[in-house]
């Protein structure tokens, strides 16, 4: 199972602020971020061609774009900066006269989430708004999904040693990020996109707390690997965890893909987000089946366990990728139907990696039945108990790995408050340091 689903990151068309603000004073601020604007709408075309492969990249260019954007949005708001072209008449309130100035900025995006129900099949058409709320809250939902794409990058193709410290903190952050935005809503005299809606972000927020727990169950279980495979291995902070903790981990998985599910807005149902947490969800329950399993087989309570191992069987069975492998080895295909595909969903690009981890669970789950039915059989006798009941019955979840609060967004460059005393910061001429750049270089 991968770790987040296979997002398509929205793409932007192209602006300058340069053309619509005129600025002796803060000119360098202007070019600059129509310069980091420029890279950002390039990384995100390169993103789209290669299936998200610069993922790393547009975290990059959207990490130095972010803080002049915020800088450049604050100084509209206070008044520090100006369109070239007044609107008519001066108005009584001068808060009102810039919002109506800042709404003449006018950029497009394309929505990641509606405009299909599979990645890439048919592309979502580009919206435009007039207003540069409109431009800063994209391309923050645009830094939190490249940072989902991240992780699960990192997951996937990494082999350092601190990955799963890295996959973690690019979750942590996508996820305050989204938190920030489903508190911050976007100002629009107009409805706001529903892609665009906390009713989108809520759960994504909860799939990514159950993907952070799938991470912790990897992790413990490449220990397990590594420990098994040298003997001579006494480093006991790679000593995997319990069975009982492991199920409690993957119930806490489990529960949040179940809540994400329930929430999902008309945008994300029928979409490959949706099968995705689907999947996601039973692959959680048979971890939690399986390591229930084991915890109560060492109680000496093995006619539950056999139970669970079939629970756990019945979950693998209905995910969609276990079905889809099923189905080729049943037409003894000699090649992959994705790969013709590949170049268009990201999604079925990943097949084969998370058979591979989805077929083995079953193969494990399988053995382990085998092994207590004997046991049964020849030792225990034991009544076999109803699967049912004991899917029903599971002691609630634990959660190990905890939120961060909610993202702050990066140190202004200017300081508009101070801008009526003309106490503008000197060094805003140049380019300034901010929170959190170069983290990624």
């Amino acid at each position: 199972m991968s770790v987040v689903p296979l997002l398509s990151l929205p793409s932007t068309g192209s602006f300058s602020f340069c053309q619509l603000i005129s600025s002796v004073e803060h000119y360098q601020l202007l070019s600059t971020a129509d310069v980091n604007r420029a890279r950002v709408r390039d990384v995100l075309k390169r993103a789209k061609r290669n299936n998200n492969k610069d993922s790393l990249e547009v975290v990059k260019a959207l990490e130095d774009y972010i803080p002049y954007l915020f800088s450049i949005k604050d100084g509209l708001e206070a008044g520090g900066l100006q369109l070239d072209h007044e609107i008519g008449e001066t108005l009584d309130t001068k808060k009102f006269q810039v919002r109506l100035e800042t709404d003449r900025l006018v950029t497009s995006w394309r929505m990641p989430f509606s405009g299909s129900s599979q990645l890439h099949v048919v592309e979502p058409q580009r919206v435009e708004l007039p207003t540069i709320y409109f431009e800063v809250f994209m391309s923050v939902l645009t830094y939190a999904l490249s940072l989902l794409t991240l992780a699960e990058e990192v997951y996937q193709t990494s082999s350092a040693e601190d990955k799963w410290k890295q996959a973690t903190t690019h979750l942590l952050l996508a996820q305050s990020i989204l938190v920030y935005l489903s508190t911050h809503s976007l100002q629009l005299n107009a409805p706001v996109p529903l892609d665009l809606q906390a009713s989108t972000f809520t759960p994504i927020i909860n799939l990514i707390s159950g993907s952070l727990h799938l991470l912790v169950i990897y992790k413990s279980l490449s220990s397990s690997t590594s420990s098994s495979s040298n003997n001579n291995n006494n480093n006991n902070n790679n000593k995997p965890l319990s069975a009982g903790l492991m199920a409690r981990i993957s119930i806490f998985a489990q529960e949040k893909f179940g809540t994400a599910l329930s929430l999902l807005p008309s945008n994300l149902q029928n979409h490959s987000i949706e099968t995705w947490i689907q999947d996601a969800n039973r692959y959680s329950t048979a971890l939690a089946a399986k390591y229930l399993a084991i915890e109560r087989n060492g109680r000496d309570e093995v006619g539950r366990a056999i139970a669970l191992c079939v629970g756990a069987r019945n979950a693998i069975s209905s995910i969609s990728v276990f079905k889809k492998s099923k189905e080729l080895l049943l037409k003894k295909s000699t090649s992959n139907p994705f790969t013709s595909s590949a170049s268009k969903n990201p999604y079925s690009n990943s097949f084969i990696f998370l058979k591979d981890r989805i077929v083995q669970l079953d193969k494990e789950i399988e053995e382990l039945e085998k092994q207590y039915r004997t046991q049964n059989d020849r030792i225990s006798f034991q009544a076999i108990a109803d699967v049912k009941d004991v899917m029903r019955s599971w002691p609630s979840g634990r959660e190990v790995v905890a939120a961060k609060s909610e993202w702050e967004p990066s140190k202004r460059l200017i300081e508009w408050d101070n801008y009526s005393d003309n106490s503008v910061q000197q060094g805003s001429k140049s380019q300034i340091s901010y929170s959190g750049q170069g983290s990624y270089y």
